[in-house]
């Protein structure tokens, strides 16, 4: 039997408030079979909680519908399915309304199908049910949700691909998610095209592999990569990203003619290596082995081949998030410039630690971004930032007169030069979620997808074939470490003279993936980027952390990358964090801004 030719996915989204037109353009001009967009993250899953309590009616993603109603016609006329996850924390209303808006617009036979059992927030109400499961932390098993110091308020489980499959096996043409795996919307359309089954592991591993390279939309197209130089003046609104997967599950990653950007070898590297758990790649449907993959250009431009993963049965488990009302938050900014930065910032430190002696607040950052300029030419190239942000469990400990009045009174007796931003709005208390990320077996999620012309939801089951995967990932120095004097003379220079990274977020903790271009430099970066260099490259970060956050390293020859985990480093992770980059999106870029001694004959190939 002769398989169809590949399957063409785009991206649309890479999260919520990615660019407005993307569907459109991609609708129109990409010559797909199948539109994809992620819109979740732990951020937005958060902040969609507490639109939900205020309107039972929301919670799902408004920017996903305002593109689809703008893209709709072209939908329609070119037979385009739409898999996408923007349901969030309501599936069934957005669903409703897309029903709604293809009446509205004549396209009444649209089937739109819903694909629900993420919402597991029952389980709050089910004490029997919740103590049996236990509920331990993703990352740590000892810890428990109910051990939690946050009484929860809702709970998502991450669902994989076959609730998908199942919608478009009966039909429809928009299938609507809420938190299921940010790959599932490409495995649940690539399986259905390859009529692939729940053990076709290879195939289905490549798909996720296709899925994780292309959630991200423009990150792959030249967006986020520390090589971007090489593409200027060309990166301006990028194109988004097409997976072209084959029968075998590999894959070629591309974007629509004529879009901006690039798709290369080296970006799609980065990619590969983003918020990575280790050499595992666990999913719902499948797991990954990323240790065999191999990334090649393919002739012409814009075309990269991505194949060789191997593929293993599922995990029993899956991720869940469950959100707490973790109290309000508030902040405010100081500029500081001139002579005496330091100095200015200490004599705001203690003038900030006076006013709130008598503080309730849960958490109090202090932080000086930036550093004194020597001779600056403009009053803005010379000005650094003090940032204070605080939490606190109740409303009245961040009161006007418990925050704001203090925090303002203080201009008036401080350093030479102050000013401060005065957007009073950050100054006011706002409410902020917490989020506990746990594992749920897969068996305990009523995975179920909602079709027009059905009564009751269809069931769809768990994994009959699942594999443990060991919650503590392996970690290793290099097994052959190389003398480092043995690679000549040296200079002093940025490690991102010679070496890319990417690095982001998942929850808590922080990733970052290192590669270099050249295979004669790979021995090199597996020496010099052990556990402890690591540790000693992140410097005043890291100060207070030995014990407290755990780092975890493997490598992957064929992309000549050396990656890291470093857990619970994010403060909490985006929803609660005080860090001002949360999601951890530039740890990679200050990583490759720290000086180590770089071989000279590297450096003579040019600059990265």
């Amino acid at each position: 039997m002769l398989s169809k030719r590949d399957i063409r996915i785009g991206n649309v989204s890479g999260a919520t408030g990615d660019h407005p037109h993307a569907m459109r353009r991609m609708a129109a001009n990409g010559s797909v079979d199948v539109i994809t967009g992620d819109w979740l993250s732990e951020m937005n899953i958060a902040w969609n909680a507490i639109i939900k309590q205020e309107d039972p009616d929301l919670g799902y993603e408004t920017g996903f519908l305002t593109q689809l109603e703008e893209s709709l016609d072209d939908i329609v006329q070119k037979d385009i399915k739409v898999v996408t996850n923007a349901g969030a924390l309501n599936t069934p209303s957005l669903v409703r309304k897309i029903r709604e808006l293809c009446t509205a617009r004549g396209y009444s036979n649209l089937v739109v199908a819903g694909v629900i059992g993420d919402d597991i927030s029952g389980l709050l109400k089910d004490p029997e049910k919740f103590a049996q499961l236990e509920l331990p932390h993703l990352d740590h098993q000892k810890r428990r949700l109910s051990d939690w110091e946050l009484k929860p308020v809702c709970g998502n489980a991450y669902i994989g691909s076959w609730g998908i499959r199942k919608a478009l096996d009966a039909g429809a043409h928009i299938v609507i998610c809420g938190r299921c795996t940010d790959a599932s919307p490409v495995i649940g359309a690539a399986s259905w095209w390859h009529r692939w089954d729940e053990e076709s592991y290879d195939q289905l591993a490549g798909a996720l592999v296709a899925g994780h390279l292309i959630e991200c939309g423009p990150y792959i197209c030249g967006a986020n990569f520390s090589g971007f130089k090489d593409f200027m003046p060309g990166l301006v609104d990028l194109g988004f990203p097409i997976a072209e997967i084959n029968h075998s599950g590999s894959c070629v990653i591309t974007k629509p003619e004529g879009t901006t950007g690039a798709v290369t070898k080296f970006t799609v590297t980065a990619q590969l290596l983003y918020e990575l758990q280790g050499e595992l790649y666990l999913n719902s449907d499948v797991v990954a082995d990323l240790r065999t993959l191999a990334v090649t250009e393919e002739p012409g431009n814009n075309r990269v081949h991505v194949s060789g993963v191997k593929g293993l049965p599922p995990p029993p488990t899956t991720k869940a998030m469950f959100a707490g009302e973790g109290g309000y938050q508030a902040e405010a900014m100081f500029y500081i410039n001139g002579l005496d930065v330091a100095a200015k910032a200490e004599m705001m430190r203690g003038q900030i630690a006076h006013a709130f002696r008598d503080n309730k607040f849960s958490k109090m950052s202090i932080e000086l971004y930036g550093q004194q300029a020597s001779n600056p030419t403009s009053q803005q190239e010379g000005t650094t930032m003090l940032r204070v942000f605080v939490q606190a469990r109740k409303a009245e400990d961040l009161s006007k007169d418990r925050f704001m009045i203090p925090i303002y009174a203080i201009r008036m007796q401080s350093f030479p030069g102050y000013h401060m931003s005065l957007d009073f709005r950050t100054m006011y208390a706002k409410p902020f979620m917490e989020i506990f990320p746990a594992i749920v077996p897969q068996s305990s999620i009523s995975h179920a997808v909602i079709m027009p012309d059905s009564q009751e939801p269809i069931a769809v089951p768990p994994p009959t074939k699942t594999a443990t995967y060991p919650t503590v990932r392996p970690s290793y120095d290099t097994a052959h470490p190389v003398d480092l004097s043995s690679f000549g003379p040296t200079k002093r220079v940025p490690l991102g003279s010679v070496v890319h990274a990417r690095s982001g977020d998942k929850a808590d903790n922080s990733n970052v993936g290192f590669f270099v271009r050249h295979e004669d430099e790979y021995p090199w970066l597996q020496s010099l980027l052990t556990v402890a260099k690591i540790k000693e490259l992140f410097g005043k970060d890291w100060e207070g952390r030995e014990g407290k956050s755990r780092v975890e390293r493997c490598e992957f020859p064929n992309l000549l990358a050396v990656h890291f985990r470093v857990l619970d480093f994010l403060d909490g992770g985006i929803a609660s964090s005080a860090r001002i980059d949360g999601l951890g999106k530039g740890i990679g870029e200050y990583l490759r801004s720290r000086e180590v001694d770089v071989p000279v004959r590297f450096l003579e190939r040019g600059w990265i």
